[in-house]
């Protein structure tokens, strides 16, 4: 049952990566072509800069636990290769993921209770839009972060896609 959610949430994931970028590169294109291409009436939207810059933080958190996914994410495996023996090695990594979850929960609430904070704060560009909107990037890629990390830490990646398969 984890691993089908699990498999869920991974397809949500890259989705939604993929549809900000999009949104993201097509916005960039159009106030592009609106600021240096077009007449002086048509000017680039008042918003855009904004979305784009708050559309591109969401990509990082979300692409950030991608990495993690696909562990290529910067590690001092060389100098623990020479100087612990394998069983170390293994108790340090647990004990580094584990460390790793907590400071990324401390993270994750703090981030949630940020976003509960700002619920009335208005985009300066687009007051119908709530800045929380954008703020969520912080604990929603702190809990795919902490869900790729267990995921490491519990060994429990080991046959996710051949299960949810069949």
């Amino acid at each position: 049952m984890f691993k089908k959610i699990y498999w869920i949430l991974d397809k949500i994931r890259s989705v939604a990566i993929i549809g900000m970028l999009g949104y993201i590169v097509i916005l960039s294109f159009v106030q592009i072509v609106l600021r240096y291409f077009t007449s002086a009436d048509l000017k680039p939207f008042a918003w855009g800069d904004e979305i784009i810059r708050l559309m591109a933080i969401w990509v990082a958190f979300l692409a950030a636990s991608v990495g993690v996914k696909q562990e290529s994410h910067l590690s001092v495996q060389f100098f623990l290769d020479r100087f612990l023996s394998e069983s170390q090695m293994k108790i340090a990594k647990k004990c580094a993921t584990a460390v790793v979850i907590a400071a990324l929960a401390a993270v994750t609430y703090a981030g949630a209770m940020h976003v509960m904070k700002n619920t009335t704060n208005m985009l300066q560009n687009l007051p119908d839009i709530t800045i929380a909107w954008f703020y969520a990037a912080v604990p929603v890629g702190g809990f795919y972060l902490i869900l790729e990390y267990a995921v490491q830490l519990f060994g429990w990646k080991d046959g996710a896609e051949e299960e949810v398969g069949k």
